[in-house]
């Protein structure tokens, strides 16, 4: 049986920045190693004053003339940007005006993409450490998984994946995220190592280490079949902070892509993983961020069943 594809529908936000075009490479490489289709997305946001129409901030009203025209100039602008970076790979646009964020999520459910694409970015020298509003918000609501730039590194030139970096929450370890990594790393033919950062209150990043294999380490996810194919996983667990240590990882071992996890847990209660943001902004390399959530107990399942009955 034929392995299932990595990915097969991509959404590339553009805005037209610098940065957007420094991201294209990378979601041209992805699109022609996994054979993905590509959709390029430019949001127009809700608010003249936004995109220079007139001077008084309201609402624009899809239909109003001057939303027509600049929807018209805009997708000039994102087919001219198509031509350029990404002839040859099966590739469509769209333009839609309203929430920025909003639009991507909706707009990648529509499509049924099964991954976004996108730069993290901040607004000012003040917003270095923190991640854009846009792309918090999507990371948190997507559904699908979401690839993010370097936040405070120098995106490089696409050069595949030769070595993937999978972290691991020692707390809830996921069976179905840890298969999907493992099959991420099959679909890629890179090697795959796994960490899990343990807290320490007296030594720093790297203080104490330990290495072992993932069935040894993580025999509840039962993942012999996936191992059986060769695929050797390493598992380093390590001291101190998350973000420091998937740095110090990456650093050394080359690491082309961290694999993490920002599934919603299926309950009432449910939020976004810990340290989804932590890794995101600290990794020297780009991150793609799962969303497989952790099974529900059947008693919560009822009980959310009552509640939204």
């Amino acid at each position: 049986m034929a392995q299932k594809p990595a990915f097969q529908s991509i959404l590339f936000p553009v805005d037209f920045s610098e940065m957007s075009k420094m991201t294209a490479p990378h979601v041209r490489g992805l699109a022609q190693l996994t054979g993905a289709t590509v959709t390029l997305l430019h949001v127009i946001p809700w608010l003249s004053a936004w995109y220079g129409g007139a001077t008084e901030i309201r609402a624009a009203v899809p239909g109003d003339e001057g939303l027509r025209g600049l929807e018209a100039d805009q997708a000039a602008r994102l087919e001219k940007f198509r031509q350029e970076h990404f002839g040859g790979v099966v590739c469509r646009t769209s333009i839609v005006s309203g929430a920025v964020a909003e639009s991507i999520t909706d707009t990648a459910k529509d499509a049924e993409a099964d991954l976004i694409m996108m730069p993290t970015r901040g607004i000012g020298p003040s917003r270095r450490f923190l991640i854009g509003s846009t792309t918090a918000k999507v990371l948190h609501d997507a559904s699908c998984a979401v690839w993010t730039t370097p936040h405070l590194y120098e995106l490089h030139p696409f050069a595949g994946f030769h070595h993937l970096l999978c972290t691991i929450d020692r707390g809830e370890v996921l069976p179905d995220f840890l298969r999907e990594a493992v099959r991420l790393a099959s679909c890629f033919g890179s090697k795959l190592s796994f960490v899990t950062a343990v807290s320490s209150t007296v030594g720093g990043t790297g203080e104490a280490r330990r290495i072992g294999t993932l069935d040894k380490e993580y025999p509840q996810a039962d993942l012999h079949d996936e191992l059986g194919r060769g695929l050797d996983c390493t598992v380093y667990l390590e001291t101190g902070p998350v973000g420091a240590v998937v740095k110090h990882l990456v650093e050394e071992h080359k690491i082309d892509l961290v694999v993490t996890n920002r599934g919603h847990l299926q309950h009432p209660f449910g939020k976004l993983r810990t340290h989804a943001y932590e890794i995101v902004l600290e990794s020297p390399c780009p991150v793609l961020n799962l969303s497989i959530a952790a099974k529900q107990p059947p008693h919560l399942r009822e009980h959310v069943a009552v509640q939204t009955a």
